[in-house]
């Protein structure tokens, strides 16, 4: 919480702004997808509340979420696929070997899933990189490009080497 404490702090209002957007957006996504995966995969369990005419609602949310989402500028987009690197890269280094669902199992069932959603988001990066540059001209300030290129080099080369170790 600290480090988006200072963040906002010494980060422009509008980059904030758009970060939160991105944020939340992306959360609310998430949820809509959840509540269509919980309703296919546990269709008799307790609900604590109610979503009306499922599937409809929740894929018009994701939907509208992506929507709103592809109009956000293409450096927030960079922002955001290198903050869920760092947040993946927390999970694996930390997270898994202080797990108590599975402690002591050396090979985790969802291995193969973290090593794709790692190769996804390292593309994800490059991409990004590049819609950027190509929105405000080649003639501009690489700086975004470079970062998100190696940013996204690093973690290709350390995801690709985590697939192949398991």
């Amino acid at each position: 919480m600290g480090v988006v404490a200072l963040m906002a702090a010494f980060v422009p209002a509008e980059v904030a702004g758009e970060m939160t957007s991105i944020g939340t957006l992306l959360a609310f996504t998430l949820v809509c997808a959840a509540v269509l995966v919980v309703r296919r995969t546990q269709p008799d369990a307790p609900r604590s509340f109610r979503t009306p005419w499922v599937p409809l609602v929740p894929v018009l949310g994701i939907l509208t979420c992506l929507g709103l989402m592809l109009f956000l500028p293409a450096d927030t987009w960079i922002r955001l696929v290198v903050w869920m690197l760092i947040g993946l890269d927390i999970y694996v280094g930390y997270g898994l070997k202080r797990s108590h669902l599975e402690p002591g199992v050396a090979k985790r069932r969802g291995a193969w899933l973290i090593n794709v959603l790692g190769l996804g988001l390292a593309v994800l990066c490059v991409v990004t990189g590049f819609w950027h540059q190509q929105t405000v001209g080649w003639s501009e300030s690489k700086l975004l490009l470079v970062i998100a290129t190696v940013f996204a080099v690093s973690h290709f080369a350390y995801y690709t080497w985590r697939w192949f170790r398991s």
